[in-house]
């Protein structure tokens, strides 16, 4: 008789030890609605107990697993989520590739649009299009050349090719959609394509062009920019007669247009 009270005693004892631990992981059980993915896609719930931007989260499973998750391994998280809607909406996303590490090249195909007041001459405004390419030296700074068309005289006969070599800054490059400001400087070439006369002829001139963008990045990958900057370009326009007596006239323009761009980045 004693040792069966003995023995009755020693399983009460152990049968109250398991049911206080199963209460004290109660709390931890299901019911914290944090939930945090990692960068191989595997997903976690529980309760997010500590994070620090750049720095290690600590964090309880709902199985009660204490983990220290590095950041190099976060993908994201979600903090007092309903679990139900997480099912159903939150999917794995593509890492975003790069295009702004040191060492990538980059290419922008633009169109041009010139618009502003006439200058000397009464030149109108014109269109055109860019191409741009170069190298990222760091996430934030870009240098490269670049070239093209345009007719800023209006005319589909009168054209100016830029030979220009240019830098781009990017603000914030971490961002999807990142801003930069960026400066190009060179020659634009001057050709005429009408050769009914031979009396005109077309010359280029120095050119600067500073503006600012937003390079846009889309989900899906591709990516778009649009710029508003100053362009100042100087051509001459030269008139030689050779009649009687020769004849020659150089008309000088400077050419100040407001230029909106839009095109590709890739």
């Amino acid at each position: 008789m004693k040792y069966a009270l003995y023995l009755c005693f020693v399983l009460f004892l152990a049968g109250s030890s398991l049911y206080g631990q199963d209460a004290a992981l109660e709390p931890a059980t299901g019911t914290n609605n944090d939930l945090v993915i990692l960068k191989t896609g595997k997903r976690l719930r529980g309760e997010i107990l500590k994070y620090e931007v750049g720095k290690e989260m600590i964090f309880l499973t709902d199985a009660g697993i204490r983990m220290k998750i590095p950041a190099e391994v976060l993908e994201r998280f979600v903090a007092g989520a309903r679990m139900g809607e997480i099912n159903n909406s939150l999917k794995p996303e593509k890492p975003e590739k790069p295009f702004l590490a040191a060492g990538n090249f980059y290419n922008n195909f633009a169109q041009v649009m010139p618009f502003g007041a006439k200058t000397a001459g009464n030149s109108s405004t014109g269109f055109g299009f860019e191409y741009s390419f170069g190298m990222q030296m760091s996430p934030k700074l870009g240098l490269g050349v670049g070239t093209g068309m345009n007719f800023m005289f209006g005319s589909l006969s009168d054209r100016l090719i830029p030979l220009v070599a240019e830098i781009r800054y990017y603000n914030n490059p971490e961002r999807r959609h990142r801003a930069y400001a960026l400066l190009d400087s060179g020659y634009s070439m001057g050709w005429m394509a009408d050769k009914t006369s031979e009396a005109y002829s077309l010359k280029g001139g120095w050119r600067i062009h500073p503006a600012l963008g937003v390079a846009w990045n889309s989900r899906g990958g591709s990516r778009f920019s649009t710029e508003l900057g100053f362009l100042h370009q100087r051509a001459t326009l030269v008139e030689d007669w050779w009649e009687s007596s020769r004849w020659k006239r150089e008309n000088d323009y400077k050419m100040n247009r407001w230029v909106f761009k839009m095109g590709l980045l890739f």
